[in-house]
């Protein structure tokens, strides 16, 4: 199998064992709003300590949305709609093009362990600046 079928597939498998949610899942009608928000790319956060270490996933999906050259995700310390895209934690982000996760780790005295968020960015061409697509906030331990 080549990688990039290996990668594909890999791909299709995170995202058929992502829940459904909303209104769609239940059958019922969706506002124009509630449409946009659903197709709006999503991320997750996952840690575990081993060792001395702590490795930690960033997790996203495109929710049927095509990835942008210049898309990636993030791991922030405080919400990325408030303090900024590019106040992630150094180190913590990759680009979106890339797959469908990325595993950081990190040495146990420098832990990340509290509320974080994870943020999908997108480069906004008109406006020559990245945005903040969609975004959670996660707890690790």
């Amino acid at each position: 199998m080549a990688l990039s079928t290996k990668t594909a597939a890999l791909a299709l498998a995170l995202l058929g064992a992502l829940p459904v949610h909303g209104a769609a899942a239940a059958g019922s009608p969706m506002s124009a709003a509630a449409a946009v928000a659903q197709s709006a790319p999503g991320t997750w956060a996952a840690a575990i300590h081993v060792k001395e270490t702590q490795v930690v996933t960033i997790g996203w999906n495109y929710n049927g949305n095509s990835v942008g050259k210049y898309d990636w995700v993030g791991l922030y310390a405080c919400d990325p709609d408030k303090c900024g895209v590019k106040s992630y934690v150094s180190g913590a982000w990759q680009w979106a093009s890339y797959g469908t996760s990325y595993t950081f780790t990190r040495e146990l005295t420098d832990s990340l362990v509290g509320a974080y968020w994870t943020g999908y960015v997108s480069y906004d061409y008109a406006s020559g600046q990245y945005r903040l697509m969609s975004s959670q906030m996660n707890i690790l331990a």
